[in-house]
């Protein structure tokens, strides 16, 4: 057969199927139709050799802020999927059912980025700054049967709930908020995403200690459910102040609870090592980007970056297939999309990202001024989405010399 597309020469990896070889890998109307070291250049319309390079699923971001002009630190959608070299993103709670027409059509429908969301629990998701406003995040601003209609009516879209599980929100709210967003997902079939670690500003006088906030949490949350932030510096979290694991976090994920390390802002790599160390190791890595490049003190840099999130865990300790899984397949799996993302099956659409493994001395920061010395990165090179080539431009991310097309 004649190919539209012909990835030469790369490593081709693919967790979802055990996959790790060097071959080539053909695509045609939009779809992955081959795997093989004996395709020839001459069987496709166009060659890019990717000699030295990854050829992986598309990466998949499980936690971005993308809804540009109404979230305050609303990032434009390519900018973090396909010109970073990501073909899917899943905005985290931007979006309320008051405002996810906007989302839809301003948002969604002109990216080239496969964008989806977890809806927030209450109505007006996350229009401005939050810390200002708690009242936005409140069981007030909850509308149930509204938002149950509305994932129904949207599926294609809306994936999962999101609400924040913290200690702001407990010293105002208790566990309502948590409890009505689980209610939410439970009549919708969708899964709860939930923050964790201190982020609203606290009722003193209401405030439970940051420890305790979790273990009256976790037993709203069933199989499937997410918590975000296990490597948070922030008190109120899933460890203790000297870095132990809380027990019913742990038995919350024996029961089927996952956890997605939510880079971002919160990310620390002394409480990441001892949270590894006691074997507790995230299902899905989301990058947790937000900010905005044209607003001063919003500026959201290349170390927030899923490939370099990518990276800090590969210096952590973690091995390659276990992190690229947790970029691929498993946020596939966990907003129920496995059957057509996060894998290179022959017949599945033709999400790929090229990315280079990249060996030398590099000094990776966290959240608070910790340091990290790493022997690799991953850079990413391009990345296709639905068989279209886009190349990686992101503001966001180190230059790479542009691929070359080969005949």
């Amino acid at each position: 057969m004649t190919y539209d597309l012909l990835l030469k020469g790369g490593r081709i990896v693919d967790p979802a199927q055990e996959l790790d070889c060097i071959a080539h890998l053909g695509i045609s109307g939009g779809r992955i139709a081959g795997i093989s070291p004996d395709i020839g250049a001459g069987q496709a319309r166009r060659t890019l050799d990717v000699t030295g390079l990854l050829v992986l699923p598309g990466l998949i971001d499980l936690h971005v802020h993308c809804y540009q002009h109404v979230l305050s630190s609303g990032l434009q959608p390519d900018s973090v999927g396909v010109h970073a070299g990501v073909t899917s993103v899943v905005d985290q709670g931007s979006v309320g059912v008051y405002t996810f027409q906007g989302f839809r059509k301003f948002i969604v429908e002109p990216a080239s980025t496969a964008v989806y969301c977890f809806l927030s629990a209450t109505c007006m998701g996350a229009p401005t700054q939050i810390f200002r406003t708690p009242a936005l995040l409140g069981p007030e601003l909850i509308d149930v049967e509204a938002t149950v209609q509305l994932i129904q009516a949207h599926r294609d879209i809306i994936r999962g709930v999101k609400v924040f599980g913290e200690t702001g929100s407990f010293s105002r709210w208790g566990g309502e908020v948590v409890a009505l967003g689980k209610r939410i997902a439970a009549m919708a079939g969708v899964p709860l995403y939930v923050h964790t670690g201190s982020l609203l500003p606290v009722r003193e006088p209401f405030a439970l200690s940051p420890e305790d906030v979790l273990p009256k949490l976790l037993p709203m949350l069933g199989p499937g459910d997410i918590l975000a932030h296990p490597f948070s510096f922030a008190p109120g979290g899933m460890t203790t102040p000297d870095g132990r694991v809380l027990p019913a976090v742990l038995d919350a994920m024996e029961q089927g609870v996952r956890v997605d390390v939510g880079h971002g802002l919160h990310f620390s790599f002394e409480v990441a090592r001892k949270v590894l160390d006691q074997g507790l190791i995230p299902f899905t890595i989301g990058s947790d980007q937000h900010g905005d490049l044209d607003i001063p003190g919003m500026s959201t840099r290349s170390d927030t970056s899923l490939t370099l999130a990518m990276s800090k865990l590969l210096t952590l300790g973690l091995a390659f297939p276990q992190v690229l899984a947790m970029a691929t397949v498993k946020p596939a799996t966990a907003r129920g999309l496995a059957d057509r993302a996060g894998g290179l099956k022959p017949g599945m659409p033709a999400d790929i990202s090229v990315i280079a493994l990249q060996e030398g001395r590099w000094t990776y920061r966290d959240c608070v001024g910790g340091t990290l010395e790493g022997r690799q990165r991953l850079v990413p090179v391009m990345a296709i989405r639905g068989g279209r080539v886009y190349p990686v431009n992101s503001a966001f991310l180190p230059s790479l010399e542009a691929l070359q097309e080969g005949e």
